[in-house]
């Protein structure tokens, strides 16, 4: 039994509806008594267990699981899937976990069983799992697995769908479809919360608030990529409003460039370093509309949104490694929303946007890796029939 993880076609739902399609084909095997097909769904869905937070950054063992006491008073490892984490408490965090659970010395002697999303029409109890690995794994192989660069839209149904919060997170979705998590979420992690501490420690240097703060600042003061991609762009938009169809010449670009900057007394090798820059952007947009990106005639006109869609999955790494609370990650992910409407006038352009911005800085003209995992979502965000760049109005939010 497969369970489809893609964005669902209609956005009418009802307060009933389980808040993503894993919980949805988890509550239907249970009603039809289907337990393996169950599990199955089980295996393919990103689970996750809770533990104390002042124990998660213990070093060597990993922190010991949060048990889940019945009123028999007996303890169970209650696992919960993405779509049913619980609510923030600043002393418990949740933490991903792999299925079938690895050894015998994970549960502990008084370990009564395991039981999934408790309380919610999903829930159900698994009070021999620990003597059924075997089986777990035998169906595990039954079913397709997601791999890193397989990327998803997944839409939380009770999540933002519509409003200034849901259009701020949709201008985040280039990374939330490429990193298979929520784009419409802003809930108590991103990945977890190992996972979003050691993003922001290894690839941001962001290891407390002040840090995480000045960041985000930065990205959406459009001030964290290079500032010379915008000045070419800026230019560009100078030529095209004077002149109608003059941007299209990169002579005439390079030369009003150069002569910019000269009134600025800027060096000779921060001149060449904008020349080049400028043939940079013409060999992008040439691939760019060979690849859809751009239509026959068009060309990006602000880098700016690659800072803007990143703010937005900051402020939600920040939320998930605890350095801010949620009103806070909503009033950034608004504020970079509104910021990609100042500069943009469609969800396309935004999204040539972002991964001009993207390549310039990490792509060198390779068009790989950096090029194509945003190519590949913006293929997904413009065509998916549940996406949100579907449903939302770039520059009107619905009511």
């Amino acid at each position: 039994m497969g369970i489809p993880i893609t964005g669902a076609a209609a956005w009418n739902v009802p307060a009933q509806m389980p808040p993503t399609a894993v919980e949805h084909a988890l509550t239907e095997a249970k009603w039809r008594g289907d337990w393996d097909g169950y599990i199955r769904v089980l295996l393919q869905a990103d689970t996750f267990v809770y533990v104390f937070r002042e124990r998660a950054h213990a070093k060597g063992r990993a922190a010991p699981w949060l048990p889940f006491r019945t009123p028999d008073g007996r303890e169970h490892i209650a696992l919960h899937t993405r779509g049913e984490l619980l609510a923030r408490r600043p002393d418990v965090v949740a933490q991903q976990i792999s299925l079938p659970v690895p050894s015998y010395e994970w549960w502990g002697e008084e370990t009564a069983g395991l039981l999934i999303n408790p309380g919610t029409p999903s829930e159900a109890y698994f009070p021999d799992a620990r003597n059924t690995r075997r089986h777990w794994k035998a169906l595990k192989k039954q079913v397709p697995q997601r791999g890193h660069d397989d990327d998803a839209l997944i839409t939380k149904n009770t999540g933002p769908l519509h409003g200034p919060l849901a259009h701020g997170l949709a201008c985040g979705s280039h990374l939330a479809v490429h990193n298979q998590v929520f784009w419409n979420d802003l809930g108590d992690v991103y990945n977890d919360y190992h996972q979003d501490v050691e993003l922001l420690r290894e690839s941001w240097g962001v290891t407390d608030r002040a840090n995480w703060l000045q960041q985000l600042t930065h990205l959406l003061n459009g001030q964290n990529s290079p500032p010379q991609p915008e000045f070419a762009l800026m230019v560009r938009r100078a030529i095209a409003r004077s002149v109608p169809g003059a941007h299209s010449d990169p002579q005439l670009w390079r030369q009003v460039a150069t002569d910019r900057l000269r009134e600025r007394g800027a060096a000779q090798e921060d001149i060449a370093e904008v020349q080049s820059l400028i043939g940079q952007i013409v060999r992008y947009e040439a691939r760019f509309r060979a690849d859809g990106l751009l239509p026959p005639d068009g060309y990006v006109t602000s880098a700016l949104g690659y800072d803007y869609g990143r703010a937005v999955n900051f402020a939600r790494w920040g939320l998930g490694a605890r350095f801010a609370e949620e009103p806070e990650a909503a009033r950034a992910v608004t504020a970079a929303g509104e910021l990609c409407r100042e500069r943009y006038a469609s969800w396309e352009e935004f999204s040539a946007g972002y991964i001009l911005g993207r390549v310039l800085r990490f792509d060198e003209e390779a068009f790989g890796h950096a090029y194509g995992s945003a190519l590949s979502p913006h293929r997904i965000l413009t065509t998916d029939p549940g996406s949100p760049w579907r449903n939302i109005a770039f520059g009107l939010h619905a009511p």
